[in-house]
């Protein structure tokens, strides 16, 4: 499958889909695709060391819903200002890691503007595409792969009808898959 095509028809096509899509529907879309992220290893953990932010989900859907996200926002504007590169205890963050501080930072963002969501779900194939690309199962992977652009393509018909998804799809869709450890 040539999954470079593959992914930029797809993140064409999401990208118009969440331009139309309410904000009712990107806060849901928000506290849905948080359930992928959630499986990633460590990423709780990973939020509450580099953010210094302690995630309790009821609390973060409800700031979500009511976008009452800027002590989110301000904390991580905090924590990356007090990185610095050149400090001896500097710790270069591993693929995954770096990958749950964007989305956890995307997901707090303002759904009024579209490209945080469409970020977060082409992230989600980003995902899928590193752990076919550097996991020991690259088949299950590309399976799993092909069948989210398949599941994202049902949101933004989903959405082109108004729909607002249930908030738990994405974990009931990966609450079964594991998600190796693989930096």
């Amino acid at each position: 499958m040539n999954i470079v095509q593959i992914i930029d028809q797809h993140t064409f096509a999401l990208k118009r889909a969440i331009e139309l899509a309410s904000v009712a529907q990107r806060k849901s879309l928000v506290i849905a695709i948080y359930g992928f992220y959630q499986r990633l290893p460590h990423f709780k953990n990973i939020i509450e060391r580099h953010y210094q932010i302690r995630i309790d989900n009821k609390q973060l859907f409800k700031d979500i819903e009511q976008e009452n996200l800027s002590t989110y926002q301000n904390q991580i504007k905090l924590a990356n200002a007090a990185v610095d590169e050149y400090a001896e205890d500097y710790e270069e963050l591993e693929a995954t890691q770096m990958i749950a501080l964007d989305a956890f930072s995307m997901m707090v963002s303002n759904q009024k503007n579209s490209k945080n969501l469409v970020a977060l779900f082409s992230s989600v194939i980003e995902v899928l595409d590193y752990y076919e690309n550097f996991s020991e199962d690259s088949a299950f992977w590309n399976q799993i792969l092909e069948q989210e652009i398949t599941f994202q393509k049902q949101i933004m018909n989903e959405i082109s009808e108004n729909v607002i998804v249930d908030e738990s799809i994405y974990a009931q869709r990966y609450q079964h898959i594991e998600f190796p450890d693989l930096d």
